[in-house]
């Protein structure tokens, strides 16, 4: 058992000496940003917290050490910084108290989502949920740690590609794993070389499952999507997400994989799509497997591949001709020759038997059609878990929010009908016209939660917003059809959503970065505009000050302006520019021009 007053809280590790880790480097002086946890702090009596490894719209992810198992974990923190922040050395969470209510919410999302990832810790291609409970004032998730690299920095030492031999190797038990996480409900829309990981025993694993809010744009959180694997419908608050949201970042994953590059990000090929195919970047690439994937990556979500399954069917199915297969220049064998001496680097243990090389084409097939069928199989007791007691937040694949481009917007909510087997194979399943329901009252309700309840598909709803200064951002404030009112299928009702006060306090930016700071005025809707002004006492872009004073009100609905004055050092362009967290429009000045 390691002695715990010796551990590198930068790796975890026990240390042999005092100063840096022997083993990463780190020393127990490292600066930390302050508005998460520092290291050393213990959690529920059992977790150490470490170094902070990532933080994103949703939280923050810290290498840990758990007492109890004696064992390295990875910790989760529901810390979203846009309604929340942390003084420093406090490990309590500070929520803004117009913003309580969709903290709330997304924290009860956080949980579920969780919850439902835990009880399906026999999928051993997710990262594995240990643990959950509630602390400071917020919700932490306990992780088996992972020992491995990421696929994007595993592709780099593998020469930036991979053959199709190779990829089939690697890639259907992850596709399995994710068809039957889909069969639960639960959608990633994050996928990426970045979210998965390939670990000492040569397997992938899918890491960072977020809630709905953190990888769809302009919702009330910072947006983490990754360009090239983010599907197009991510940048829209009017399109509906579902598993065809996680095949197009899979394609992209597979495009990347084989092809060496990333396909052109999704909303720069809304207008002129310039996307090549995969082999016509490498002749290698058997055709029909080049032609799948770019219908997985087509843009209309209709047109797409709806789900893992078709996509597996299609992507191993056995073609009459492939004649990019044929006149391939490198033999299969030898390619996964190469990748497995480039991932030798990674293994602990240097006694570990490795893989046989090439592949066996009509084997894999026969496995892949396996791997359908039990994903089939298990389809109705993943349904069954999936509406189990831990709720549905976080498995409903879809997800709105409230637009921020102007005072009032009206948009049509597309709903959809309950799932059915009709719908579930592409066909629509509508309620009879003469079905009678019963509006609910949807006053003070989370906007976002109405939209993602397909209870509520009998309804056509459109959405107003406007500024209320008491009714938190996203809440409904009032109905035009009154509650327990009979209606038809297909009735319309408009529901007036807040967009929040149209004052609100200047937050404070002690300690913070302007890129942090900024980040929160923008999602606050302050506009603001940035001058950096020279300071050697602190790092450089950290905010010094502003035009006003911390806890004045700005007026959003006015477009008031806040000057956010930032250090850079001597000899540094002074520069200033002017940003609008609506538009998010940036305009340049003159170097060395300063707002008093």
């Amino acid at each position: 058992m390691a002695q715990i007053n010796k551990l590198c809280l930068g790796c975890m590790c026990e240390k042999t000496s005092d100063g840096a880790c022997e083993q990463c480097g780190y020393r127990e002086d490292t600066p930390y940003l302050p508005s998460y946890l520092a290291p050393g702090t213990v959690l529920n009596d059992r977790y150490i917290t470490g170094k902070l490894l990532s933080y994103n719209g949703e939280g923050a992810t810290y290498i840990g050490y758990d007492k109890a198992t004696d064992t390295k974990v990875t910790i989760k923190e529901y810390m979203p910084d846009t309604l929340c922040s942390r003084k420093k050395g406090d490990p309590n969470i500070i929520v803004e108290q117009n913003q309580m209510p969709l903290y709330k919410t997304y924290m009860s999302e956080f949980i579920e989502l969780n919850k439902a990832l835990m009880k399906a810790r026999t999928l051993t291609h997710i990262q594995t949920v240990l643990d959950i409970f509630p602390e400071n004032n917020t919700a932490y998730v306990i992780f088996e740690y992972v020992n491995g690299i990421s696929l994007k920095s595993y592709l780099s030492n593998c020469s930036g590609e991979l053959s199709w031999d190779r990829v089939k190797e690697l890639f259907p038990p992850i596709l399995t794993t994710l068809g039957l996480v889909h069969n639960a409900g639960i959608i990633h829309r994050g996928i990426s070389p970045q979210t998965i990981l390939v670990t000492e025993k040569n397997e992938l694993k899918l890491i960072d499952f977020q809630i709905s809010a953190g990888r769809t744009n302009n919702s009330e959180i910072a947006c983490e999507m990754y360009n090239g694997f983010a599907a197009p419908e991510q940048y829209s608050s009017a399109e509906w997400q579902g598993a065809w949201t996680d095949v197009y970042g899979i394609a992209a994953v597979l495009y990347r994989a084989l092809t060496g590059c990333a396909p052109v990000e999704a909303i720069s090929r809304m207008g002129n799509d310039t996307c090549a195919e995969p082999m016509a970047i490498n002749r290698n690439v058997p055709s029909h497997v080049s032609k799948v994937i770019m219908n997985g990556l087509k843009l209309n979500t209709e047109a797409r591949i709806r789900s893992i399954n078709e996509l597996v069917v299609k992507l191993f199915e056995q073609p009459k001709f492939n004649t990019a297969e044929r006149d391939a220049i490198k033999p299969a064998a030898a390619a996964t020759k190469h990748v497995e001496t480039s991932y030798e680097r990674l293994a602990s243990d240097p006694k570990r038997e490795k893989k046989k090389e090439g592949s066996n084409t009509t084997a894999i097939i026969i496995t892949i059609i396996i791997c359908v069928a039990v994903v089939t199989a298990f389809s109705i007791a993943i349904g069954i878990f999936a509406s189990s007691d831990f709720g549905t937040n976080s498995s409903d694949p879809n997800y709105y929010s409230v637009p921020e481009t102007s005072e009032t917007t009206s948009i049509v909510i597309q709903t959809l009908p309950p799932l059915t087997e009709e719908t579930s194979s592409g066909v629509n399943s509508v309620a009879p016209d003469d079905t009678t329901y019963v509006v609910p009252n949807f006053v003070g309700r989370i906007f976002t939660s109405i939209q993602e309840n397909q209870s509520y598909s009998f309804l056509k709803i459109t959405a107003t917003y406007k500024f209320d200064d008491n009714m938190a951002a996203g809440l409904v404030i009032e109905q035009d059809v009154k509650a327990d009112t009979e209606v038809k299928t297909g009735k319309e009702i408009e529901l007036i959503v807040s967009k929040g006060p149209s004052k609100v306090p200047l937050p404070d930016f002690k300690d913070m970065t302007l890129e942090q700071y900024t980040g929160i005025l923008s999602q606050k809707n302050i506009k603001f505009t940035t001058v950096a002004q020279v300071n050697n006492d602190l790092e450089p872009n950290m905010v010094i000050k502003c035009n006003k004073k911390v806890g004045d009100k700005i007026n959003v609905e006015k477009s008031e302006k806040v000057t956010v004055y930032y250090s850079v050092k001597t000899g540094a362009s002074n520069t200033s520019s002017d940003t609008s967290s609506s538009t998010s429009d940036t305009e340049s000045f003159e170097a060395g021009e300063t707002e008093e």
